[in-house]
């Protein structure tokens, strides 16, 4: 479901009047941009051999959400010689795109190359599905987060749940969970209810806001968008530039902790 909590997440936002850009980690244009209905036509990859510049990549999807897909081209960031790092560097830092808010969504949680957009956000959302296995890989991840990378703050969404009282009692066994055993805190956002209009909404690749105004989901993404824009904002984030320069950085970090 971060897929498409995160595509519906940025709409909610860009109805709210903030311009939101999502950075999309999935492979073949699979995550928030064919959730979106976008196709992409290249990837950091094509930018990386001089097939195309890097503003070739944006797309613009339902509301204005723009749509960065790095796709494949992800893993080889923390590979690249010092001097292409510093050129894709700059490269994103030129980049304006005149964006309020940045979203990520991150590739497969048990995938070592998503780590490093986890380590670049300033902020960690994981959001849970029903189910023992989602459960076990959901708090893999936070324990990987925490142990390897120093993580200790994360925000949890809970998805297709059937009322807000098993929301709270899931939530809060797995915040007290985290907090005995890894040390770290676990905030609980809100949920997703079950809503087959989020679902026909996802068979039609774009956002149940736009879809179906006043369905259930929609007025959950709504709130969890105003909540969104109440967090602290860390200080001297630099922008879309300076959150790919810590991208970059976190690859090199990753592939540091490969060896």
């Amino acid at each position: 479901g971060k897929t498409t909590a995160t595509a519906n997440l940025a709409a909610a936002l860009a109805h709210g009047g903030r311009d939101v850009l999502i950075v999309d980690q999935a492979r073949h244009g699979r995550g928030a941009a064919a959730a979106l209905g976008l196709v992409p036509l290249h990837d950091v990859s094509d930018v990386l051999a001089g097939r195309c510049a890097l503003e070739d990549l944006i797309l613009t999807g339902p509301d204005n959400v723009q749509v960065l897909p790095i796709g494949g081209g992800f893993p080889r960031l923390g590979r690249l010689s010092d001097r292409d790092q510093e050129w894709l560097a700059q490269s994103f830092d030129r980049l304006q795109c005149g964006v309020d808010v940045v979203l990520v969504d991150m590739e497969d949680a048990t995938d070592p190359d998503a780590l490093p957009l986890g380590l670049a956000a300033s902020e960690i959302m994981i959001v849970l599905p029903p189910g023992q296995a989602a459960l076990t890989d959901c708090y893999t991840l936070v324990k990987r987060l925490a142990m390897n990378f120093g993580k200790r703050q994360f925000r949890l969404l809970l998805n297709r749940v059937a009322s807000t009282g098993q929301a709270q009692a899931a939530a809060q066994n797995f915040a007290d969970t985290a907090s005995r055993y890894l040390g770290v805190s676990v905030d609980f956002l809100g949920y997703i209810p079950q809503d087959e209009k989020l679902d026909r909404a996802n068979r039609l690749r774009t956002s149940v806001l736009e879809a179906f105004p006043v369905a259930q989901s929609t007025s959950q993404f709504r709130k969890l968008a105003d909540g969104l824009l109440r967090w602290p904002q860390a200080a001297s984030l630099g922008g879309v530039g300076g959150f790919m320069q810590r991208v970059i950085q976190g690859g090199r970090l990753v592939e540091a902790y490969r060896r």
